[in-house]
């Protein structure tokens, strides 16, 4: 508080504000303040409210030690000058005797006796008030529960009772219902109980988040992994650093120990760290001791012993130092309150929790995590049944390796032209023998040039997956020496035509036309020369076939040039000569490889083409080609090739809007994959599958697929495309209507890798002088923006506003401005809704100013709009004419804006059917009947003006037009006709639920 009250007004003023202050210790100190100040007064009045005030600070604070002695000056008060209180305060007086027994008993230094005699004492001043007695009740039963002793029995005595008005509200009561099944193991039971605060029929500040912590363990045992998940990711983010929600914290970090999630835990701890020296409460104290007990156990049973952890602050943790720790604190505290209870109680729920075991190996959140380091080089043990698949093929490695080095480079040679994926468990195993044997030599020349070329040729290719293309084209050269020296031509010729390819593939876009102009002749060499080695022909048909295949890896490497060079290449001319010769060089490779019965470059053609041609609009074709490939995986046996087919299928399948079946593709390539299919070539295919679900709204299957990919793509090692498809994955939670959840995992993105560390908006060497954005930059933005957009959905403006307003100031100085104007349009409506309309105004010119330069007329109309309804509500009439001013300003946008709002509305006269519809609303809000008659009645004939007569808001502006026409004007014949007429309309356009609520609407009206 920054300055005392001397005047009541001033007083309640500042009550009024710190009231409006974020719940904790901040606001309980400055409740504190005030109480000081109250007294100065010499008003009961004023001291009253005071302490009323500092009760329900203490309360959002958590700091429960200190309920007994602000209740007790309360107490006096009303002992002696009951006048002081008013009728709230009265009730809020009786109310507070509840949370004065929690306060006695969740100290251990306070007496059993004392605690009982509270009880007794609060029975006497019911009895004597009138009030029921079901809220003493609970009192009892929650004692009994807190010994262990006669539970049964007071629960029935308190849970059978009728409900007051003094009772705790029905989800807290229905929490502490459930809880004492799930004690009980009732699990079922005791979330059936839980089940209408879920729904959202029951609610309050501790509701829903505090049952949904208490839920998380019941559904792990009850096998309900998705519900637990989502409870575990709307839950968290409520109580995160709040010292008030201990107990629910502890809760949130025993369900990482439980899941295979202990990098969570470790992150939630992270977050927690201030909460290890809050004291106020110590049962909460105890109860979140437990679960981080709990989490550090599990992180030690696993080899993460020495591994650092946020612990108290002042001081560096490691898991183990940390465990030690928070063992010896809340042992210490457990033998208190059994000393103080005169049992084991207390320490049998703490033993019972610690000996729980995981529920699930894994259980996939969806959320990023930072990966969990080992500590000494222990490699963490894997839960035995884990849900998750390791990132090798264990199957391949069981069959026993060739023994010679012929033998193996002879055999992974035949399963590389079937491209199984045993071939690169081989080519692993040739590559370390072969690099045993040179350091064993003093000379090079042990191993011969046909194997050390074909090493030089994988090395390429990995090179390749790297991007690094000085060192495949570096590895190449060094094959093309090799075959040269041995004298393999073929093998020599094809090597320079993948030379050729790569000097194609790693061109600059700008400069890909000139390098396929240069390698092109080049290509057309290699193929000359060996066509003209197979017309020499050769003294044996193994010779024979090993040069046909050479020939078709020219082919494909033309292919791939072809392809590289529709893709890069500037001009609509150009880009159709490499198109033909794209298609000409694939059937080549395809009519080739068929007659000569190679089966695998036969493939590869059909999904050159059913790619290509799904992306370039010939899906048609595209999906023949696609089945072609698939008919032929299926006829060689081929198993482990056919999802990638499966999946170009569904490409095709889905660019001709067939996406069900794209879908049924995508799952049955997944279902029908077998073991020896490497983790990674599966993880497209989950992403497909999600974004093909999320087109189709069919958002469990989306949220299933993204929340599969991400968690691969972050074992593979692929940090940005994780982040992506988490951004893909929020998304999909949002539109599923799990918008908590899908807040959460949006909301991780924006944390730090490893915590305790910024997030880097730009990697070293990324500065551009231009202002020109990093892609994870570009990322980062749309998080944000569709972040900020959740929390409005859900009711947060505050954290809405602050995600609009770092957006605002990340994209400043983009060269594309749009971003600019359409984040501070969204910081206008979410500080104006947050109360902040100081803030909204000067965010609302933000985005005008920047309208100018980079017009979003979407953006600025629509938060305009909001800006005049948001007004309204909070001011009533004397907002009106800044509302209606918000709405003129959109009305001018259109207008100095026309080239720009025919561009970016799908209807000019939509938007301004929606600014009447508002500017309607306006009006009957602030009682002008006869303009917001005017402005309905316009609002649907610009609907129907624009083609738009069929869409509900039409519908909608017809029925607030009747309802001020009939109730406020007194006009019902005219109104019921109106209604009548537009009910028949409604049921012409289709809209069953629109025609209901207009003719219940006319029904209503006499």
């Amino acid at each position: 508080m920054t300055t005392t009250p001397t005047t009541r007004e001033e007083f309640f003023e500042a009550l009024r504000e710190n009231r409006e202050r974020p719940k904790g210790r901040a606001a309980a100190a400055v409740a504190e303040e005030l109480v000081d100040a109250a007294e100065t007064f010499g008003d009961d009045e004023v001291t009253v409210s005071a302490l009323v005030e500092l009760m329900r600070a203490y309360h959002g604070s958590g700091e429960l030690v200190k309920y007994p002695v602000a209740f007790a000056r309360l107490l006096q008060l009303w002992d002696a000058n009951p006048k002081a209180f008013d009728e709230q305060e009265v009730h809020s007086l009786y109310w507070f005797f509840k949370w004065v027994t929690s306060g006695l008993l969740a100290t251990p230094d306070v007496p059993l006796a004392s605690i009982r005699g509270w009880i007794a004492e609060m029975r006497r001043r019911y009895q004597a008030a009138g009030h029921d007695l079901q809220p003493v009740y609970a009192q009892e039963h929650h004692l009994a529960c807190h010994l262990g002793e006669s539970q049964q029995l007071s629960y029935e005595l308190w849970a059978t009772r009728g409900r007051t008005q003094l009772s705790d509200c029905a989800a807290c009561e229905a929490r502490q219902r459930a809880d004492y099944h799930v004690d009980r193991g009732a699990d079922e039971r005791g979330l059936l109980e839980l089940q209408p605060t879920f729904d959202g029929r029951h609610s309050c500040d501790e509701e829903p988040h505090s049952s949904q912590a208490l839920a998380l363990l019941p559904l792990l045992r009850l096998g309900r992994y998705d519900e637990a998940r989502a409870m575990h990711l709307t839950s968290y983010r409520k109580v995160r650093g709040k010292e008030a929600e201990l107990t629910d914290i502890g809760r949130h970090l025993e369900f990482c120990a439980l899941t295979g999630n202990e990098a969570r835990g470790l992150e939630l701890l992270s977050h927690s760290r201030a909460s290890f020296g809050f004291a106020a409460s110590p049962s909460g104290r105890l109860a979140f001791l437990t679960g981080v007990e709990v989490l550090l156990a599990r992180l030690e049973e696993t080899g993460h012993g020495t591994v650092p952890c946020g612990g108290p602050l002042g001081a560096q943790w490691t898991v183990a130092s940390l465990r030690a720790s928070v063992a010896a604190q809340a042992d210490e505290l457990a033998s208190r309150f059994d000393a103080r209870n005169q049992n084991s109680a207390v320490s049998a729920r703490r033993s019972e929790r610690l000996a729980r075991r995981p529920l699930v190996a894994h259980l996939n959140l969806g959320v990023q995590t930072a990966a969990l380091a080992t500590s000494a080089g222990i490699e963490a043990a894997e839960p035995q049944g884990s849900q998750t698949p390791a990132t090798g093929s264990p199957a391949l490695a069981d069959e026993a390796l060739p023994e010679s080095l012929e033998e193996i480079f002879a055999e992974v040679g035949r399963l590389a032209r079937m491209r199984h994926p045993r071939a690169q468990m081989l080519w692993d195993a040739l590559i370390a023998r072969v690099e045993l044997i040179e350091q064993a030599e003093s000379e090079p020349g042990g191993v011969d040039a046909l194997t050390r070329g074909g090493i030089a040729m994988e090395l390429s290719q990995r090179a390749v997956v790297r991007k690094d293309w000085d060192t495949s084209a570096a590895r190449l050269a060094e094959a093309v020496e090799l075959y040269g020296q041995a004298g393999l031509e073929a093998r020599k010729i094809s090597a320079e035509s993948r030379l050729a390819w790569c000097t194609v593939v790693r061109a600059e876009p700008a400069d890909t036309g000139t390098a396929i102009e240069a390698a092109w002749p080049l290509l057309d060499t290699h193929l000359a020369r060996v066509e003209a080695l197979l017309t020499a022909g050769f003294d044996d048909q193994e010779q024979r076939d090993n040069a046909l295949y050479r020939k078709l890896t020219v082919r494909q490497n033309r292919v791939y040039s072809a392809w590289r060079a529709v893709l890069r290449v500037d001009g609509a001319e150009q880009q159709a000569r490499w198109r033909e010769v794209l298609f000409a060089e694939t059937g080549e490779l395809i009519a080739e490889s068929s007659a000569a019965g190679v089966w695998g470059k036969a493939t590869l053609g059909h999904e050159v083409l059913a790619e290509f041609q799904a992306r370039h609009g010939e899906a048609a074709q595209g999906e023949a080609s696609a089945r072609r490939a698939v008919e032929i995986l299926e006829e060689q046996g081929w198993t482990w090739r056919i999802p990638h087919a499966r999946q170009l299928l569904a490409l095709a399948l889905s660019a001709q809007d067939r996406h069900d079946e794209a879908i049924a593709e995508l799952e049955r390539g997944l279902a029908q994959a077998p073991p020896q299919v490497p983790p990674k070539e599966l993880t497209p295919l989950h992403r497909m599958l999600g974004a093909t679900a999320l087109r189709t709204r069919q958002f469990p299957t989306a949220v299933r697929a993204f929340s599969e990919a991400a968690a691969r793509l972050d074992r593979e090692g692929e940090p940005a495309q994780a982040r992506q498809t988490r951004l893909q994955l929020g998304r999909a939670l949002c539109a599923q209507g799990s918008l908590g959840d899908g807040v959460a995992v949006l909301e991780s993105l924006l944390e730090p890798v490893t915590p305790g560390t910024a997030r880097p908006e730009r990697e070293a060497g990324e500065e551009r002088e231009d202002g020109t954005p990093t892609p994870d930059e570009k990322l980062t933005a749309q998080i944000r923006a569709d972040l900020a957009n959740a929390l409005m959905d859900l009711g947060e403006a505050r954290d809405a506003a602050t995600q609009f307003l770092q957006l605002a100031d990340l994209v400043s100085g983009w060269p594309e401005q749009e971003w600019l104007t359409s984040a501070a349009a969204g910081a206008a409506h979410a500080l104006a809704l947050a109360g902040n309309w100081d803030g909204a105004r000067a965010a609302l010119e933000r985005a005008l100013e920047s309208n100018r330069e980079a017009p979003r007329l979407f953006d600025l109309t629509e938060a305009l709009r909001s800006l005049a309804l948001a007004a309204v509500d909070a001011r009533g009439a004397d907002a009106a004419e800044e509302a209606l001013g918000y709405l003129d300003q959109a009305d001018r946008l259109r207008e100095e804006f026309p080239d720009t709002a025919r561009e970016q509305f799908r209807s000019v006269d939509v938007d301004l059917a929606q600014c009447l519809h508002t500017r309607g609303r306006i009006h009957a809000a602030t009682e002008r009947p006869q303009e917001a008659l005017a402005a309905f009645e316009q609002a649907a004939a610009v609907y129907v003006r624009a083609g738009w007569a069929k869409v509900p808001q039409r519908f909608e502006a017809l029925r607030l037009a009747a309802l001020v026409e009939g109730r406020t004007l007194g006009h019902t014949d005219a109104a019921r006709k109106r209604l009548n007429h537009a009910a028949t309309e409604a049921d012409t356009a289709g809209l069953p639920d629109a025609a209901t609520t207009l003719r219940r609407l006319r029904d209503s009206l006499s």
